[in-house]
């Protein structure tokens, strides 16, 4: 997402309807994403994704490693927190 476009819900918007999709159409039981940057993770818990855990130094960044946090959301989870 381009800056101009950041903090106006575009990602939170988007992204939920990938999950509803996932769990509506594709009738998925859960879904998961990983994420490096907190702008990331707010994005995942404003949808009700649930924090899961941390892989520590999971990825490697240039020449540097870095955390990847998980979040999940099962189907049966409340989505009304978009």
């Amino acid at each position: 997402m381009g800056k101009p476009y950041w903090k106006s819900g575009y990602c939170t918007e988007a992204a939920a309807r990938v999950v509803q999709f996932a769990f509506d159409e594709l009738g998925l039981n859960r879904v998961f994403a990983t994420a490096m940057t907190p702008a990331s993770y707010k994005v995942m818990e404003k949808m009700g994704m649930k924090h899961e855990g941390i892989l520590r130094h999971h990825i490697r960044k240039g020449d540097a490693f870095e955390d990847l946090r998980y979040y999940g959301l099962l189907r049966s989870d409340d989505r009304n927190q978009a």
